[in-house]
């Protein structure tokens, strides 16, 4: 990953601008492309509902209707996302609003208006399962909101329960680490791996809801939910161990470090 990108996705932080203005200054392409689905920079500001950093990549020259891999726009990665605020200032700037019959299908569930979700799947039933990742993420996406309703029709359409979202995590994955214990129920039963490490953190759904516990911005609020799901993977078959880890407790001990208070008594309980 390139340092601009690695700026836009993960390190964007209160100086984010004047640190994406440096790089620039000093030689980064605006135009560089990284990653399996190749997205340019603003790709990622789009992704990553960056609107401050996507209005600066267009007044330094970005092409707004660049094209990832699988066809998606700097707009289309936001209106998939319901990144209202963002999808309206890139339409304002002249960005094309073309999407596919997939982005149709991903807006009305996201949306919650999966009524015309159907109506896009009668017309074009592949949508729902593409074999293109940037379009199949959209369980991963919606696993993180409050609302079951997404969740549960993708599920019964058969959408692949391993599609990997933001940071390569899983539906569980993100789940796990928005406070989703609904959502993470209907995943497990559906039989969604628990023990995948993804590869972005290095850690399994177990682990995304223990860091959640912590770090996640409404973790506070919702400390009984990080409980209740941590409790639920364990009682699931969640390991407290890596993969090539025959004795010794390091994954845990990472655990333990990451835990609210509330979540290291459930993992002391049942370690």
């Amino acid at each position: 990953m390139s340092e601009i990108h690695r700026l836009l996705d993960m390190d964007f932080g209160s100086d984010g601008l004047s640190r994406l203005k440096y790089l620039l200054d000093n030689g980064a392409d605006i135009e560089s492309r990284v990653g399996t689905i190749e997205e340019t920079p603003l790709h990622v500001a789009a992704r990553r509902f960056r609107v401050e950093a996507s209005e600066y990549l267009l007044d330094r020259g970005a092409r707004i209707d660049a094209l990832t891999k699988g066809g998606k726009s700097a707009f289309a990665h936001a209106r998939r996302r319901g990144f209202t605020r963002l999808f309206e200032f890139l339409e304002a700037r002249g960005a094309s609003t073309a999407l596919s019959p997939a982005d149709d299908f991903a807006v009305a569930v996201i949306n919650h208006n999966l009524d015309q979700a159907r109506s896009v799947l009668d017309e074009f039933p592949e949508v729902a399962c593409t074999g293109n990742p940037e379009e199949d993420r959209l369980l991963a996406e919606v696993s993180g909101q409050s609302s079951t309703l997404p969740v549960s029709f993708l599920i019964h359409l058969g959408v692949d329960l391993q599609a990997t979202g933001v940071d390569d995590g899983s539906p569980l994955h993100i789940a796990a680490w928005f406070g989703q214990p609904d959502n993470a129920k209907l995943l497990i039963d559906a039989g969604a791996p628990l023990n995948v490490f993804d590869r972005c953190h290095g850690s399994t759904p177990l682990g995304w809801a223990v860091h959640g516990s912590t770090y996640s911005g409404e973790s506070e609020s919702r400390q009984e939910s990080y409980v209740q799901l941590v409790e639920m993977l364990i009682a699931a078959g969640s390991s407290m161990r890596y993969p090539d880890e025959q004795e010794g407790n390091r994954y845990l001990k990472r655990l333990l470090g990451d835990a609210s208070p509330s979540v290291r008594s459930v993992l002391k309980r049942h370690c």
